[in-house]
């Protein structure tokens, strides 16, 4: 697994690539309904911040991946890939935990959070692996009625997981 330098590209890569279920996802909290506008869109509004990156493996970009702040000391978890996530699901999981998370917590984070639509439980499994709990479902969060759930990170209630 590798950084991926040139970001808005590989937003945009990503994002035309994305798995089904990311797109169904970023698609119904967005204007867009096409694969092509939504790489745009994400290429845009994500392509040029310092805190989102991208990752891939043997020079092909899978995953785009960052902690964005909503409020002081509250981040949002960004997260869509392709569907080779799987090849670098492990050595992401540990770089999350101990690249992004560990060093913000240290800086006096106390709430890291994320959305994802209700039926998605297959990437519902990876944010709890990643130490975030179900706190709540929003109803009719989606452009067209979708439930989504609200994942966090909660500092006192919830202890940093390490992957080892």
């Amino acid at each position: 697994m590798r950084i991926e330098t040139d970001l808005p590209q590989a937003v945009y890569d990503i994002a035309l690539k994305m798995r089904a279920r990311d797109f169904e996802e970023l698609e119904a909290v967005s204007h867009m309904s096409t694969r092509e506008d939504l790489a745009r869109l994400l290429s845009d509004r994500y392509g040029s911040r310092d805190d989102v990156f991208a990752v891939g493996l043997d020079g092909k970009p899978i995953a785009i991946c960052g902690l964005i702040e909503l409020r002081p000391n509250v981040l949002s978890l960004l997260f869509f890939a392709t569907d080779e996530f799987s090849s670098i699901a492990l050595p992401l999981t540990k770089y999350v935990e101990r690249e992004l998370f560990a060093p913000r917590i240290a800086a006096g984070v106390h709430r890291i959070e994320c959305a994802s639509m209700s039926s998605y439980r297959a990437v519902h499994n990876w944010i709890e692996t990643l130490g975030l709990s179900f706190e709540s479902t929003i109803r009719k969060c989606g452009k067209a009625g979708q439930d989504f759930d609200y994942y966090a990170w909660v500092a006192g209630a919830d202890a940093p997981r390490t992957i080892n």
